[in-house]
């Protein structure tokens, strides 16, 4: 029977030949401590395309984890459409998530064209510090009307 390992792994054990690796716990691009942002925004009714919405600023090296990330929303109105990222990136966390008219519960990931390589690790860089989402589409938008940022992260 054969067995495989991962690179994660045998970082941890070594390599045939040399010494395990010593840093433990685990640095932030595999590991650490996992944290929600939990940020709550009342909809002005007036958003429309291109508008951004500050959700919340993270620290320079936080790892933002996007699979574990989501909006719960109420009743929005017709149609709002966003993406989720930072200054250099504006849809690296979400890109093109509908929330529907009715309430409901949408991850970062939901627009379902996320490849592997948008969930490898990546370290918040200087200047892209604040996290905010970017209206896309908004119909009929309804003021008041609550959305519930849950923005997963690992820190040190």
């Amino acid at each position: 029977m054969a067995s495989f390992n991962t690179d994660l792994y045998g970082d941890q054990v070594g390599a045939a030949g040399s010494s395990p690796a010593a840093s433990y716990p685990l640095a932030k691009s595999v590991g650490g401590k996992l944290r929600f942002a939990v940020v709550t925004y009342a909809l002005a009714g007036t958003e429309t395309a291109s508008d951004t919405i500050n959700l919340v600023r993270l620290k320079k090296g936080a790892v933002p984890v996007p699979a574990l990330s989501r909006v719960v929303h109420e009743d929005i109105g017709d149609a709002l459409t966003i993406d989720v990222g930072f200054t250099s990136n504006d849809d690296a966390l979400a890109d093109g998530i509908a929330l529907g008219t009715n309430a409901g519960d949408v991850a970062f990931t939901a627009n379902g064209t996320a490849t592997a390589a948008q969930y490898v690790p990546a370290e918040i860089a200087t200047g892209d510090e604040v996290i905010f989402a970017t209206v896309r589409t908004a119909t009929n938008i309804v003021a008041g009307k609550k959305l519930l940022f849950l923005v997963a992260y690992l820190d040190e």
